[in-house]
């Protein structure tokens, strides 16, 4: 789920402009939250999990934007009619709510801030070229990891996308004369050993056709208010087949440069196991 969640926020740009302006990226200052729900299949289970996080602009130049990544809270799956012990924990957590059987656990701002210094991100256009993410834990080291979330990241991720030729976007987005993207890229991931030593170092390169097909235009209305929106179906194949694949649905809005919502769906079927992210836009500023 992490390694999804981490490439499908590649996927997100962030921004803010006037009403009859179109952006490609986001502006310098730009702060939109995000909120990612992920949800494992597996022959024997079902799980969900996810996090609020804020991307904030530092840099911008038209084409490309950089910045870093604020955690602000995370999402735990909670089984109907019965909490285990860590959620039980996580659920005495000030600030702490329900939403169904999803639990959001509030990351103090101190703590958010101390972990943001740890974090990237590189956008060209609407394409993440690198997203480096600290999973947040909790203050105690010895705890779950669940509760209490301190300065200390649990690991810290990097994804990057390594594509060939970026300015085949330049055609597509935002009003471009192509109606679809095609890229081959390699993506890499990269994962530190986590803090309680029960995870290990790990890093990885793939392959991958990245396909991107604008399919019409719309609205949608989000947490974050009423969007008019480009929509592109976005398809990912690694070079081995047995890897991960995803398909899905990104809706781009021109005006701020930003993907609003994001559905994909990633796959292995070797693993016989199904990732289903959402990625929505619940808040812009200034």
């Amino acid at each position: 789920m992490r390694r999804l969640a981490c490439g499908l926020a590649l996927l997100a740009a962030a921004g803010t402009a006037q009403a009859d302006e179109i952006r490609a990226v986001p502006a310098v200052g730009a702060k939109l939250t995000y909120r990612l729900v992920s949800t494992t299949k597996t022959p024997d289970k079902t799980f969900s999990a996810g996090s609020v996080h804020t991307y904030i602009v530092t840099k911008s130049d038209g084409k490309t934007a950089e910045g870093i990544i604020k955690p602000n809270a995370v999402i735990l799956g909670c089984a109907e009619g019965k909490i285990d012990l860590g959620c039980k924990d996580a659920a005495a957590s000030p600030g702490a709510h329900w939403d169904g059987n999803l639990l959001t656990v509030p990351i103090d701002g101190d703590s958010g801030n101390a972990l943001a210094k740890e974090s990237a991100f590189k956008l060209y256009r609407f394409l993440g070229v690198l997203r480096k993410f600290p999973f947040p834990s909790s203050r105690d080291p010895k705890a779950y990891d669940l509760y209490d979330f301190g300065p200390d990241p649990a690991f810290v991720t990097i994804n990057t996308l390594d594509c060939g030729d970026l300015a085949t976007l330049d055609a597509l987005l935002p009003f471009g004369s192509a109606p679809q993207a095609a890229l081959t890229c390699d993506m890499g991931f990269e994962r530190s050993a986590s803090r309680n030593g029960k995870i290990p170092a790990q890093q990885t390169h793939a392959a991958t056709a990245v396909e991107i097909d604008h399919t019409g235009s719309g609205w949608i209305t989000l947490p974050s208010g009423n969007w008019q929106v480009e929509k592109y179906a976005v398809k990912t194949t690694p070079k081995d087949a047995g890897q991960q694949q995803t398909e899905g649905e990104t809706l781009v809005s021109p005006q701020l440069g930003v993907a609003v919502r994001s559905h994909l769906v990633a796959s292995i079927p070797a693993a016989e196991r199904t990732v289903e992210n959402t990625i929505e836009l619940v808040s812009v500023s200034p």
